[in-house]
């Protein structure tokens, strides 16, 4: 027979098969593993067992040594020949008292422990040194027991002294660690037990492996547990014993136990396949039909009807399809809404709208495209949360698809971004005809919970195939349109042709910022300011550089305003702070003690982190080394009270604030006030044409009283000719700076400016004191 699994009869018959199968070889392989794991436990536990047995026989054997020995110490005619020295009766005594105790060995030494005579004596010599250790701990304990190592084997060794009645000798006997004991202790624990003797990796002597039945087992490596225990080890020689059991000893019952439950698994698994092929075929045929009942329903039909089978539950199942059915077909037309429509407003999704602008790319259609979103829609979720956010988006929603036409398709693409695609050969009237239309319509005031909200929208337009001839270059466009209408104030922009190579550049800059970093490719320069006064430098100003591999020199403020853009600018922040520290280390070393300027951006000024940036340059500083943060009057208008705030925790900490480009935002005597700074900078745009100007005259002349009145230090920067500067030195300016001055240099190359410089301040000064005598 052959088995066709997608039936139900053979599904059932194996499921039930399969159910048996593995419940049998769960059962099987659990009692298996746990009778297994039993065994060796067991098996453990015997070799504990057994080492412990070990340690009692040679213990036991110690005591009985030790007795004889005693009594030996005891004879009178041994204590004679003893204290007269009679060599001869000596050794005839040791051999026939050891003979009588079957000892292996037997020794005399004097009380102070050198070997007198030694029973059998195998070698010349009569060292005591494989005996001190036990004659030690007979010195402490009367008499002592222990094994040592003779001749390369091992021996129990006992001694005792022989007193007449003061200590006169010391008696000793030893008997051989050997194939004897190793039985006795297998034929006690029924495992094998070996004797080994090892110098280094070496092995001098083994017993071999013993069994209860007085046989050498297996060796000791093909066993299936053993484990080994070191006895003595002393000179370089140990002596080990080495406790096995043989696979058979311990898995005997374990293999019983498996013949026994296979020959049951298999009669089970047998009699199962009978019941489940007889199941099988009952209820095969009402599961048939109501599985190509199914399979209609799978392919789109409908219509069909399941009919009742007769049996109580396949009756339940036919009208839970039916139902099924109606659901289905219900539920496939709202996924196929949702499939290609948004969620919240109703309008087409993404995925539609590009579907329907690659569908007219393809036919050659003129389309135009209209991207419109709600401008400071992130300020209006902020303000009033997300869910009158979503609120603010259907409104639009509904108010765009009331400004258009059935014959534009509509879509909310992302976010609070709409498109429509425009097809038409309107020209360019019409088109801002129907803009204005839809900014009419979409902009008008809107009240949520008692909040009237102005809608402003921010419109890109891309026209087909004038400014793109593939989908995705359409869709990034709108929103290179888009943004550029955002940056000009909600204004309808049409796109230009470059703007996305512009797009492209301002992206890899952004991309590249932390590579950039990361890769060596920013650098600082220093700009000298000099103190108009006695013309010292006193200061420079910290300038970034970048040099991109494939972009080239990118200008300070191109990358600075799109890392503020992108959310970078820490980065560049704390990559300046460090190399600053660096610079100023490096100063120091020669002998250098000079401010350094650093400029904020208006991001970084709000950030509650500005602090922790900055404060391992202000650590470091230390004297006439003090940091000046440089901060826009613009940039203090962002967010006043946080700016205020981490400037004064900065100035508290030895930082200098200075308000950079004076005279060129939004000046406010009172805004300067609750500043406090430390220093004015007259903004270069006042002083490049200083000397030849008047209107520039006054205004410089202005910020310098003002500065002075107010306590503060006025730094001109731009100073490009000799005539500015004789012009600044005699208004009382306090610090210039400029290219007249001297250009950015790096820090290496400032070291030798100002050695230079200092050399050729006479010039500079000679100008101060002209204008000091004339006062």
């Amino acid at each position: 027979m052959t088995l066709r699994p997608r039936t139900f009869r053979n599904q059932l018959m194996i499921a039930l098969l399969g159910f048996v199968l593995l419940a049998e070889l769960s059962v099987t392989i659990a009692i298996l593993h746990r009778t297994y794991n039993q065994r060796v436990h067991q098996a453990h536990d015997t070799l504990a067992v057994a080492n412990r047995v070990l340690e009692r026989v040679l213990d036991l054997r110690a005591e009985q040594l030790l007795a004889t020995v005693s009594i030996l110490a005891s004879d009178y005619g041994f204590k004679s020949a003893t204290a007269t020295q009679d060599e001869p009766t000596q050794r005839t005594v040791l051999r026939n008292f050891g003979s009588r105790a079957h000892a292996d060995l037997a020794t005399l030494a004097t009380p102070a422990g050198e070997l007198v005579t030694r029973v059998p004596r195998t070698q010349p010599d009569t060292s005591n040194e494989p005996f001190r250790s036990v004659l030690d701990r007979a010195r402490r304990l009367g008499s002592a027991s222990g094994l040592v190592m003779v001749d390369e084997r091992p021996y129990q060794y006992v001694i005792a002294p022989v007193n007449a009645p003061r200590l006169i000798a010391w008696v000793g006997m030893g008997f051989l660690v050997d194939a004897e004991i190793a039985r006795n202790v297998a034929s006690v624990t029924g495992v094998n037990v070996d004797f080994i003797v090892r110098e280094g990796e070496h092995e001098l002597f083994s017993t071999g492996p013993q069994n209860q039945d007085g046989d050498v087992a297996v060796d000791a490596s093909d066993a299936f547990l053993s484990e080994r225990h070191t006895l003595f080890d002393a000179d370089g020689r140990q002596l080990d014993v080495a406790l096995s059991l043989s696979r058979q000893t311990v898995l005997s019952p374990y293999y019983d136990l498996a013949s026994s439950l296979t020959l049951v698994f298999l009669i089970t698994i047998g009699f199962s396949a009978v019941v489940a092929i007889a199941l099988a075929r009952r209820l095969s045929q009402p599961v048939r039909e109501l599985s190509e009942f199914a399979e209609s329903v799978a392919a789109g039909h409908y219509h069909e009807t399941p009919g009742a089978q007769g049996i109580g539950e396949f009756d339940i199942l036919s009208d839970a399809l039916n139902d099924m059915q109606i659901a289905v077909r219900q539920r496939e037309n709202r996924i196929r809404h949702q499939a290609t429509h948004d969620g919240l407003t109703g309008l087409l999704n993404r995925n539609a709208v590009r579907d329907v602008l690659y569908q007219q790319m393809n036919d050659g259609d003129r389309v135009t495209l209209i991207r419109i979103a709600v401008h400071g829609f992130s300020r209006i979720n902020s303000a009033l949360g997300y869910k009158l956010g979503d609120e603010v988006l259907k409104t639009v929603a509904g108010r765009f698809k009331n400004a258009c036409t059935m014959a534009h398709t509509l879509g909310r693409i992302e976010g609070n971004d709409f498109l429509a695609l425009i097809d038409c050969d309107a020209d360019d009237e019409e088109l801002h005809g129907l803009i204005e239309h839809i900014r009419a319509k979409v902009e008008q005031p809107l009240y949520l919970q008692h909040t009237s909200i102005q809608l402003l929208l921010d419109v890109g337009v891309v026209r087909i195939p004038e400014h793109a001839d593939d989908i995705e270059s359409a869709w990034r466009r709108t929103v290179i349109a888009r943004d550029a209408s955002r940056q000009r104030r909600c204004a309808t922009f049409f796109y230009q042709p470059g703007m996305d190579e512009a797009h492209q550049r301002e992206l890899a800059i952004i991309q590249g910022i932390a590579p950039g970093i990361k890769n060596g490719e920013m650098s600082l320069v220093y700009q000298p300011k000099m103190a108009l006064a006695n013309a010292e430098i006193v200061q420079a100003e910290a300038l970034a550089r970048w040099n991109h591999p494939t972009l080239g020199s990118i200008a300070p403020d191109e990358f600075i305003r799109l890392a503020e853009r992108s959310g970078q600018i820490r980065l560049v922040t704390e990559w300046v702070v460090q190399q600053v520290c660096r610079d100023l280390a490096y100063w120091q070393s020669k002998g250098l003690h000079l401010g350094v300027a650093i400029n904020l951006s208006a991001d970084e000024i709000a950030q509650s982190e500005l602090e922790s940036t900055l404060t391992p340059l202000l650590e470091q500083c230390l004297g006439n080394e003090r940091i000046t943060l440089e901060v826009t009057e613009s940039a203090l208008l962002r967010e006043p009270q946080t700016a205020l705030q981490n400037l004064r925790a900065l100035q508290s900490r030895g930082a200098r604030i200075s308000v950079d480009d004076f005279g060129t935002g939004y000046s406010s005597l009172a805004q300067l006030k609750r500043l406090a700074p430390d220093e004015l900078k007259i903004d270069k745009s006042f002083v490049l044409g200083l000397a030849e100007t008047p209107a520039d005259q006054f205004i410089v002349d202005l910020i310098i009283d003002l500065g002075h009145k107010l306590g503060l230090e006025v730094v001109a920067e731009g100073i490009e000719n000799a005539a500015s500067w004789r012009y600044l030195l005699h208004r009382g300016a306090d610090l210039i700076q400029g290219y007249f001055l001297s250009r950015p240099m790096t820090a290496e190359a400032m070291v030798g400016w100002l050695e230079d410089h200092d050399a050729d301040r006479s010039r500079w000064r000679a100008q101060t004191d002209t204008r000091q005598t004339q006062q």
